[in-house]
């Protein structure tokens, strides 16, 4: 979940295209939140990172020191555990079906988490290859 927050805030950076890319919903936090509080972090804090940093490997290694990792287990239970019918509960499907159009062809027991990929497949075409993701062409 972490690449997809920095891919977030990295679109919110000048020349950025956010486009439906969010770290906040209209029905609340999203997962990127969700981490970002469990882990200690703020999302201007993390940002500010983002910005200064040009390699992935110095961001990881700033959470290393910043962020709070002794309970990643858990906190990849609570990501990866909300299905679509979790959240059906609270958004009205029709609603549910605009936001992320891939999750018409899942039942309601699939997990958020493989929405999200199908819905980042179906956005960024060209980063996915053989169903995992690929470093953007240069």
């Amino acid at each position: 979940m972490m690449p997809r927050t920095i891919d977030k805030l990295r679109a919110k950076l000048p020349g950025g295209k956010i486009g439906a890319y969010s770290i906040t919903t209209a029905f609340g936090p999203g997962l990127s939140l969700l981490l970002l509080d469990d882990i200690g972090v703020t999302e201007k804090s993390l940002l500010e990172i983002v910005q200064k940093v040009s390699v992935e490997h110095e961001i990881a290694d700033w959470l290393r020191r910043n962020a709070d990792l002794s309970s990643v287990a858990s906190l990849n239970d609570k990501l990866f555990s909300p299905r679509i019918e979790d959240v059906l509960a609270f958004i009205p499907a029709a609603t549910f079906n605009e936001i992320y159009p891939a999750a018409e062809r899942m039942t309601i027991t699939s997990p958020m988490f493989e929405v999200l990929l199908e819905d980042d497949r179906l956005m960024f075409p060209n980063h996915f290859h053989n169903g995992s993701v690929s470093a953007p062409k240069a």
